[in-house]
């Protein structure tokens, strides 16, 4: 990792820890009133506002602490205000904490001296950011305000009030009423309330400052950028069977200065992941890849590629220097040279015959010869099989089934005395072919019905002169393939029983298994990222930007 990344990294984490330290420090340490007797209530409450403003930046403080890992400008410029604001309401208390200010005019001196490191913009808002900032601090607060009455003052509560009576003294102390705790002196009494009415202040004024401080997102692609995308990728990308998707809707896209050349990309969890290999004219894609490095810097994402192929690949070291991870390959059917013959395809060729005696069919036909009724019962009917499974998809996968825009697309449908009951839908592939989209059947047993729909595939791009189909990728091939040797090491037949473990629900093994069947070349796919460093973070946005995981939950069924 550059130093230019490794400092914001480092005040980060002080920021954090110091954030901590506050919240922490402050709950636990037992209350103390003023050595003298305190008869004016001012200073009553100005010490119980100043006790609650610590713990209050103390929680933004620990907020911060991401931002400032991502050196956004707006970070460093709120955290040098709360600093500020910290060592200034320290000095308002009873007791001066020195352990605490001297951490905070640290920091402080800290930010000032590395400012020039903080100049990335803010990342773009969603309009769901002040509810969960709203969720969180009510949350946050409401537990701190519980520990207060267990720590800091454990020894000053009337009686033994259970935890319930507690929660209701600390959610009607937010709204600055009282509740049935009462602690032994007028001055404690009056120390809570205040503290815990700060509370309450602060968890609407954080929401608040939230809405009026969002920034605009970053713009999806147009319906024009998608026509001048599928231009591109008719004319250049007879190299990359995934370009296609760049045309997704949730998709943004950078362009060279002369637009023949770009990137599409998603920015997640403060990832901006490149979506395969840059599309367009090959000499331009270095200069895409600085544009895209360039927006990364600018709004302190961390730079990313997500099922690059080998060529694109190279690029992407070459000109940002990132490290890369194979994820896996793509089957890669070769039309003018597949044949069901040979003792190497009798499993194929047993199960569609079998198949066809039964009463399977299959047919083709091209998306611009489907009129709207077809359309939208092909639709209803892949909705109604899919039941509440998630749409999954990024880098390899369309967010859309059927639009208008993709009239190129092909659909094999597959029938069961004549009932509609499985579909194949491939997205262009340049001018040498498809890619598959989806692969979807009705719920029950339909043995031979998906090699049937490959192999009706086959043949229409036989007769119309395609020479390939890309079909489902088969994550981790290589891997599962090494560690199957005899000469597999421990290391990798561990990582292969994680695989086979996690098969149940990603279906790893089986759509290897599938694959394999029709002796397809491979195609690598790679994950980029730029350091080691780096590397959790990319993974994880990755992960999400696929829908593997969405918020905390894991999606089922890793394949498009």
């Amino acid at each position: 990792m550059s130093l230019s990344r490794r400092v914001p990294n480092l005040i980060g984490s002080l920021t954090f820890f110091i954030g901590a330290f506050n919240i922490f420090s402050n709950i636990s340490r037992r209350f103390k009133g003023p050595s003298e007797k305190v008869n004016d209530y001012f200073f009553v409450y100005l010490n119980s506002a100043a006790f609650a403003t610590i713990l209050f930046t103390g929680f933004l403080l620990i907020i911060l602490a991401q931002g400032l890992r991502r050196r956004k400008r707006r970070a460093w410029l709120i955290t040098v205000v709360i600093v500020t604001l910290n060592i200034g309401v320290e000095l308002l208390r009873f007791r001066i904490h020195f352990t605490q200010m001297g951490l905070a005019l640290l920091l402080l001196l800290i930010l000032i001296s590395t400012r020039d490191e903080f100049r990335a913009k803010s990342d773009p808002s969603t309009r769901l950011r002040p509810l969960f900032i709203l969720i969180f601090g009510f949350l946050f607060f409401f537990v701190v305000g519980i520990l207060l009455f267990y720590f800091r003052h454990s020894k000053n509560v009337i009686g033994s009030p259970t935890l319930n009576d507690v929660m209701i003294t600390v959610l009607a102390g937010m709204i600055w009423i009282a509740g049935p705790v009462r602690l032994a002196s007028d001055l404690l009494q009056d120390t809570i309330r205040i503290t815990l009415g700060a509370f309450g202040t602060f968890v609407i004024i954080l929401p608040l400052w939230a809405y009026l401080r969002r920034v605009s997102k970053v713009p999806p692609t147009s319906q024009e950028d998608k026509l001048a995308i599928q231009q591109l990728v008719t004319k250049f990308g007879d190299e990359d069977s995934i370009g296609y998707f760049a045309t997704r809707d949730d998709k943004s896209f950078i362009w060279t200065e002369n637009r023949k050349a770009g990137i599409a990309f998603r920015v997640q969890s403060g990832a901006m992941i490149a979506s395969g290999d840059p599309v367009g004219e090959f000499s331009l894609w270095p200069e895409a890849v600085k544009l895209f490095l360039a927006k990364a810097e600018e709004y302190g994402w961390t730079p990313a590629v997500l099922g690059a192929s080998e060529r694109g690949g190279r690029v992407w070291v070459d000109v940002a220097g990132m490290s890369a991870i194979e994820i896996g390959d793509e089957a890669i059917i070769d039309c003018q040279e597949f044949t069901l013959e040979g003792r190497p395809m009798a499993n194929v060729r047993q199960t569609i015959n079998k198949a066809k005696r039964e009463g399977f069919t299959a047919s083709v036909a091209l998306i611009s010869d489907l009129d709207i009724e077809e359309k939208i019962l092909i639709q209803n009917l892949a909705k109604k099989w899919r039941g509440n499974s998630i749409e999954r998809g990024f880098s390899m996968s369309m967010d859309r089934f059927l639009g208008d825009i993709d009239e190129g697309s092909i659909l094999v449908r597959g029938y069961f005395n004549n009932e509609l009951v499985g579909l194949l839908y491939f997205l262009p592939w340049g001018k040498v072919g498809f890619s598959l989209d989806r692969m979807q059947r009705a719920p029950k047993p339909l043995p031979g019905l998906t090699e049937l729909m490959i192999e009706e595939m086959v043949n229409f791009c036989k007769v119309n002169k395609y020479k390939y189909i890309s079909l489902n990728f088969a994550a981790f091939r290589s891997v599962i393939e090494r560690a199957e040797k005899i000469s597999a090491g421990p290391l990798l037949r561990t990582i292969r029983a994680l695989i086979k473990f996690t098969s149940g629900w990603f279906q790893v093994e089986s759509l290897n298994r599938f694959n394999a069947k029709f002796h397809p070349e491979w195609n690598a796919r790679y994950l980029l990222y730029p350091g080691v460093g780096e590397f959790t973070r990319v993974v994880w946005a990755a992960l999400r930007a696929e829908k593997f995981i969405d918020g905390f939950g894991l999606r089922k069924n890793w394949f498009r």
